[in-house]
Formats: structure tokens, C-alpha cells, sequence
């Protein structure tokens, strides 16, 4: 009998169709059924029960919000029916009151391998890339005409570089680094323009005390124009590839693994699998000793007291805790309010009615494993095993963050559909909407459509994207990157000056 509703937990007083549903309609969901009383579009909510007006709500057997109107059983709960929840950050710190980290039980998946490029310094690559690297806005241009001319290479195209404020400057800084210094990287190629914030000659001395990489930059001032610039740009990036190409795979451990997880363009199929799926694989790649990265600060909000619970100390729980009072401090002293636009109108037209549903559905990518640090924005990390980053919630400057912190592959789960992509790290985006694998298919690395017609588990899900990343870090090129596609967004404090 086919299933028309997901209950995700025994708590819940509502269930999410899976099919547009009209009233009179008769809808099944695992433990039993109920009859539609009004339209329910695809992916939304239909209440089980008799909601009160001022009565919480709970799916993923969490609060997701109160109603603000009487909404009889069988009847639509959205976002014109359901408001978010009032929470004060000071009650939800733990101070210095006992904590015991959550317990798990590992999975007992068999050791896995995946083939890379051998670096002096920090974790292998899985790709081997020449980088034409601007220092701003102005030198993204040559970058990519340079980067046009010579196989084998990369460019970033950079919005960034001058006219910033100090707390700016140090964030241009630690992304033109962390993109220079990341493992898929052989060699940099720095192009600046000569009287921006960062000069070429500047980022190349930093970065040659951190690595034994080949590092080259021009100025286009000095150089005399773009076309100058280029000709030497071009010969010094064909000399890195060639050199590049003579360097052969090696077979490394999964535990050298830093994976990126972001999600992008919600709907409910992205809280109800696809993002449990990514959870699963994190804890999967965890339990054998590699490290899993979410970031998207603003989009705990709602769910940070649960997000936090997975702190492996008191410490990182507040850490948790604190980074979203930060945030949404910061917000509001700029004269907004981070709760006004999310969800975003796309997440409620998908079906996501609440910033905490939003957020409860998000945070699920992340897994259950404890949380090992809590890191700002861009930063390699310290430990292994489950981190997560400070960052805007905007997913291109999310992926842009994680990738400065070292991330050599990221998943990109998506319910509306994403083209984004980075050209030096892969990209996999993945889908458990099936309409927008098949749409989008250009697009979609990875169908989890699977798991909505009850076909797959969210385990079973979980290590076949494991699986799957394995194939991307031996090298299968995924959408994105056969486009060529790199999206960069530096994120900033301040205006600029």
C-alpha cells in the first residue's frame, strides 16, 4: 500500500504529504492513516490531531512552533497557521553543571580507501590543481584569462580585497590563504593589482613560511597592464602543470577525510531525508576516524539547545550556545532581525512553515556524533570528528568558508535544486526531491528520492553516499565541476569604506 505521509517521530502532531492532497482524500502514513479536510500541497504539513489555538506543535518529535489559530485534525499547518517559538539564550547555558557527552555505537563499516595526491604538509588532495589566485576584485579578471590558457589550472573569481574594515581584511586574508594552502591544490599562481588591502607580494610571504608549495605572484601595476601580466602569469602556471602532472596517486585512508556538509535551497525532503542521509554519512566517515564539517551559524537558530546537546564537553555546548546569541546580537544591532527572514519565502513555499522546523532539518546533516570544536569562520580545524563552523547562513559563502578551512570535498544536499560549485573542491549535490532530480538533472550528483517512496533506509542511503564521496575523492568529476562552475562570497562585518 503506497504512503501518501512521513510521521517522523511518535511525538509529532503532524504528518508531511508527500503528494499534493485534496480535501476527502484519504492519507496513509506509517502507523495509520487520516482523512484530508482541506488542500494540502506537496511536502507541507496536515495536522493529526485538534490543535488549540497557543498549543505547540512537534515534528522530528521536537517544538516547531505554536498555532496561532484553531486548526482542526486533518486540516493544513503552515506558516499562515504557525509561528515560531519565544527562547531566552541565557536559560539554555549548562555553566559548570555536569555533562556527560551522547553516547553512540559505532557503525562497523569496513576500513575504506581512496586515492590522492601526497602533500609536505597537512592532508592529501584529491584533486591537483594550479590555483590563479587574485588578491582582489580587480585582478579576477586576469586570473581567469590566465587560467583559461593553461590545462590543468583553476581561478577564483574574488569580490573582496579592498575598501574593508580591519575585521574584513583579516577575513579576505584567511580565505586567499586557506584557498592557497588547501591539500587539492599543487601550486598557487597570486596575480594582485598593487594597491589593494592584501598585496601579492605580501600573501606570498605568509604563505611560504606555512608551506613548501610553489607559491609565484605578480602585480599588474608593477608588470606594466593585464597583458604583461598575462604573459608571464600563463608561462609560470604551464610550468606548475607540467610539474603537477608528474605526481602520481596514492592510496590513503578514509581517516584523511575532511568532509564539508551544506545544505541549500530546503524544502521538507531536505529535512526529512536527505540531510539525515548526510548525517548518517557523517557519522559513518567519524567512526572511522574522519572529521565531518557543518557550518550556517544563523540556521541553528531555532535548534541550538538540541544542536548543543551533541557537545562532547559543557564547554562546546556553550561555545554552541553563544555563537548563535553572537549572531543574532550582531543582526539586530544593524537594525534587523535574523528571525524575520527565515524561512526564506522558497523554504515556506517547500513546505517549511517555522525558523525552527528550518533549523531542526538542517542541523540533521550534521549526524549525532559529539561535537569535537567549535570553530570560527574559515579556520582549520584543531581536532577530528564532528565540527562546526561559524558562518553566514548564505551557502556559497558557507562552502567558501569551509573550503578555506581545508574541506576537500563537499556534499550539498538541496530539495529546490542548486547549481553551485567550486572549482577546487568537488561539490556533490544531492536531492531527495524526485522531481527536482529529474528536472535539475543537469544539476544532481545524486538521487535520494529513495528514501520519500520507502525504497531505501536513511542508513542504507548514508553508505551509499559514503560510497559515492569515495568515487569523487578517486576521482569521478561531479556536475559542477564538468561546468567549470566556482562560486565564491567572502562574507563581511561592515560596509565597505
Amino acid at each position: 500500500m503506497e504512503i501518501q505521509a512521513i510521521l517522523q517521530h511518535p511525538k509529532d502532531t503532524v504528518v508531511t504529504v508527500t503528494k499534493e492532497t485534496r480535501s476527502g482524500d484519504r492519507i496513509l502514513y506509517e502507523g495509520g492513516s487520516l482523512t484530508a479536510e482541506d488542500f494540502i500541497p506537496q511536502w507541507h504539513k496536515i495536522a493529526l490531531q485538534d490543535i488549540s489555538k497557543g498549543q505547540v506543535v512537534y515534528k522530528y518529535g521536537e517544538e516547531i512552533g505554536k498555532a496561532t489559530d484553531f486548526i482542526g485534525k486533518g486540516h493544513r499547518v503552515d506558516d499562515k497557521n504557525l509561528e515560531g517559538l519565544s527562547r531566552k539564550y541565557e536559560d539554555e547555558y549548562v555553566g559548570d553543571i555536569p555533562w556527560e557527552a551522547p553516547e553512540f555505537t559505532p557503525y562497523a563499516d569496513e576500513p575504506l580507501y581512496f586515492k590522492g595526491y601526497r602533500r609536505s604538509e597537512g592532508r592529501p588532495g584529491i584533486r591537483n590543481h594550479v590555483l590563479f589566485l587574485p588578491t582582489c576584485a580587480c585582478s579576477s579578471e586576469t586570473c581567469r584569462v590566465a587560467s583559461s590558457l593553461v590545462r590543468g589550472s583553476v581561478h577564483l573569481t574574488f569580490d573582496s580585497g579592498c575598501g574593508d574594515v580591519a575585521a574584513s581584511i583579516d577575513m579576505t586574508r584567511r580565505i586567499l590563504m586557506g584557498f592557497a594552502l588547501h591539500p587539492n591544490v599543487y601550486g598557487v599562481v597570486i596575480i594582485g593589482l598593487g594597491c589593494e588591502s592584501m598585496s601579492h607580494r605580501e600573501l606570498k610571504e605568509r604563505l611560504q613560511k606555512l608551506t613548501k608549495k610553489p607559491i609565484i605572484s605578480f602585480g599588474i601595476q608593477e608588470e606594466g597592464g593585464t597583458l604583461r601580466t598575462l604573459e608571464k602569469a600563463v608561462r609560470a602556471g604551464k610550468k606548475l602543470a607540467a610539474e603537477a602532472s608528474l605526481q602520481e596517486k596514492e592510496k590513503f585512508p578514509i581517516s584523511d577525510l575532511l568532509l564539508g556538509i551544506e545544505c541549500g535551497g530546503s524544502d521538507a525532503t531536505s529535512g526529512i531525508a536527505a540531510n539525515p542521509a548526510a548525517g548518517n554519512l557523517s557519522d559513518r566517515l567519524i567512526d572511522m576516524g574522519g572529521s565531518a564539517m557543518i557550518s550556517e551559524s544563523i540556521e541553528w537558530i531555532g535548534a541550538e539547545h538540541i544542536l548543543a546537546r551533541r557537545g562532547l564537553t559543557a564547554k562546546i555546548h556553550d561555545e554552541i550556545i553563544k555563537t548563535c546569541e553572537d549572531y543574532e546580537n550582531h543582526i539586530s544591532e544593524a537594525g534587523q532581525n535574523c528571525r524575520e527572514g527565515q524561512p526564506a519565502p522558497g523554504n515556506k513555499a517547500g513546505g517549511l512553515s517555522t525558523l525552527e522546523e528550518k533549523s531542526l532539518g538542517c542541523i540533521k546533516k550534521g549526524g549525532t556524533r559529539p561535537i569535537t570544536e567549535v570553530l570560527p569562520q574559515a579556520l582549520r580545524p584543531s581536532k577530528k570528528g564532528a565540527l562546526v563552523m561559524d558562518t553566514a547562513g548564505f551557502d556559497v559563502s558557507s562552502i567558501t568558508s569551509m573550503a578555506a578551512s581545508g574541506c576537500q570535498v563537499i556534499i550539498f544536499t538541496t530539495g529546490l535544486g542548486t547549481p553551485t560549485g567550486l572549482s577546487m573542491v568537488p561539490v556533490i549535490k544531492v536531492t531527495a526531491n524526485q522531481h527536482t532530480a529529474e528536472w535539475m538533472e543537469d544539476n544532481i550528483d545524486i538521487d535520494l528520492s529513495s528514501i520519500i517512496r520507502g525504497e531505501e533506509t536513511i542508513e542504507n542511503a548514508g553508505k551509499r553516499l559514503l560510497l559515492e564521496t569515495k568515487e569523487i575523492c578517486d576521482g569521478k568529476v561531479t556536475k559542477a565541476e564538468a561546468y567549470g562552475f566556482s562560486d565564491i562570497a567572502v562574507d563581511h562585518v561592515c560596509r565597505y569604506v
